[in-house]
């Protein structure tokens, strides 16, 4: 009679072996840019680039960046610390802002300003947007120079206010429109802008946090959490 062990064993050596999957692409340029999509996960194993070829991806240790040509280890240690500690991406207030363009390449392009953090919802444009609590959301403007009020609307029929000060950049969502995931209209601006909110869980670390958010289609705040936690 075959003992348990045994019978362990050698289903162990049946299954098949599956490939470790490795970090996120944030983004990347040059002859190579086609192979890389903005979201896709990356096997664990060695990165060949081309000459101008750059690219930058995100994973449990946070994001890193390589350049061309040449072949690289992703699952390599990196040689310096991410520049937020996780537990700070966790805490869904406008605490800390993003190092703006820090990872475009080149250095040269600083892009348009951002909202501070990962957590903190753009108003600027239609977007499908992430929390982690719908009671407790900060809203960003980036033009501050005057007051400003704005009407929110949410899918269910609920309205609310928002007021800007002149020189403010965040306020908290009204109250009468939080406490759930759904569709804001955002109306009394320079257009009408929708933003559909999904609600995801904490993660154990940056790269499931980053699954999470391409996963929920909320691309512009992977792309902020790549740049809270680029590498030195």
């Amino acid at each position: 009679m075959i003992s348990i062990r045994l019978l362990a064993v050698t289903l162990m050596l049946a299954m098949p072996a599956v490939a470790v999957a490795g970090p996120l692409v944030v983004r990347a340029a040059g002859p190579s840019a086609p192979q890389f999509r903005p979201g896709m996960r990356l096997p664990d194993t060695p990165l060949t680039l081309k000459a101008g070829d750059s690219i930058v991806v995100l994973d449990a240790r946070g994001t890193r960046s390589f350049s061309g040509p040449g072949t690289f280890s992703l699952a390599a240690p990196s040689a310096a610390a991410g520049e937020v500690a996780f537990s700070d991406l966790l805490v869904q207030k406008p605490a800390r802002r993003a190092r703006i363009g820090a990872v475009r390449a080149g250095g040269q392009d600083q892009g348009p300003p951002t909202p501070p953090g990962v957590w903190t919802l753009d108003i600027r444009a239609s977007d499908t947007v992430c929390v982690l609590d719908p009671t407790s959301i900060a809203l960003w403007r980036a033009d501050t120079a005057a007051a400003q009020s704005l009407r929110i609307a949410r899918d269910d029929g609920a309205s609310g206010t928002v007021s800007f000060a002149a020189g403010q950049a965040t306020a908290a969502l009204p109250a009468a429109v939080a406490g759930r995931a759904g569709t804001l209209t955002i109306s009394g601006g320079k257009s009408v802008v929708t933003l559909t909110i999904k609600q995801v869980t904490a993660a154990a670390d940056v790269g499931a946090l980053g699954i999470a958010l391409v996963e929920a289609g909320c691309q512009s705040q992977f792309e902020r959490l790549a740049a809270n936690t680029l590498q030195n």
